[in-house]
């Protein structure tokens, strides 16, 4: 109390003066029409900028749950895609995949490595989930990897930046395929290997999944082709930038295939006699 007696004391002309001028700045707007307007459309402005940051802080404190529920729409959207394109399409698929047993689940990438020569992803999602070994792993952006290993609640995935990853890989303008692989160094790119010369290649054409896999579907988004040299005198080795950022992968899409097993099975079973 005796501070504030003395924080008065000392400051008592400098309080007064703030008080009257406080009060004729109100009676100015209060007895002028063009003052109380000008007041009135600053005020107005004011707490509209203010309500404008309230809004942006709490949009963004919504980020993750908007995130959420987006991930879930597309996953409805992409397995109602899947159902309705094997429902009304009058000609057969190309695709080796039927599209009526393939559907989609989502998770969040939790961990992810991208300079390791064997680098790995981890979700947040397990068998719990419907999440199984041999699941394809997509997003948005293109090809991610496959699904090695599960426990529950969390699933570890092969990406593509990975020297044992390999998938068959076509162009997209010809069909003319290849086997895709990463070599190791740069995370931003693949190589797509076994195109013979004859093929027609320029920068920029797209390259995408065949559909010579018993993993993943036909047209799935690798990458485009950045450069290319000639290899062993017979085939290409195309430099392929991939579409997929991995330091920038935060969800993805697996791929779920009601007939892998049994295709997996009859190969092996060939392959093995």
């Amino acid at each position: 109390m005796r501070n504030i007696l003395q924080f008065l004391i000392k400051y008592q002309f400098l309080l007064l003066f703030l008080l009257l001028e406080t009060i004729a700045i109100s009676l100015v707007i209060r007895y002028n029409y063009y003052h109380q307007i000008s007041y009135l459309n600053s005020a107005q402005k004011w707490y509209a900028s203010l309500s404008l940051k309230k809004e942006h802080a709490r949009q963004y404190l919504k980020l993750k749950t908007l995130n959420d529920r987006l991930l879930i729409e597309n996953e409805r959207l992409r397995n109602e895609l899947a159902y309705y394109q094997k429902k009304y399409t009058q000609y057969p698929q190309k695709a080796v995949h039927d599209s009526s047993d393939i559907s989609y689940l989502t998770a969040r990438v939790i961990n992810c490595t991208v300079h390791l020569p064997y680098n790995y992803l981890t979700l947040d999602k397990g068998s719990d989930s419907g999440i199984q070994p041999n699941m394809a792993v997509i997003s948005d952006q293109g090809i991610v990897g496959v699904v090695i290993a599960t426990s529950k609640h969390f699933a570890i995935v092969m990406p593509v930046l990975n020297k044992k990853f390999k998938v068959s890989a076509k162009f997209k303008k010809n069909n003319y395929f290849g086997s895709f692989e990463w070599p190791g160094s740069n995370y931003r790119f693949g190589t797509l290997n076994d195109i013979p010369l004859h093929v027609p290649i320029k920068h920029g054409d797209t390259i995408v999944t065949s559909g010579y896999s018993n993993i993943f579907p036909e047209g799935i988004m690798i990458g485009v082709v950045e450069d290319y040299s000639i290899s062993m005198g017979t085939f290409y080795s195309i430099n392929v930038r991939l579409s997929t950022d991995f330091k920038n992968l935060y969800y993805v899409y697996l791929i779920s295939n009601k007939k892998l097993l049994e295709q997996t099975t009859l190969e092996n079973s060939v392959i093995n006699e």
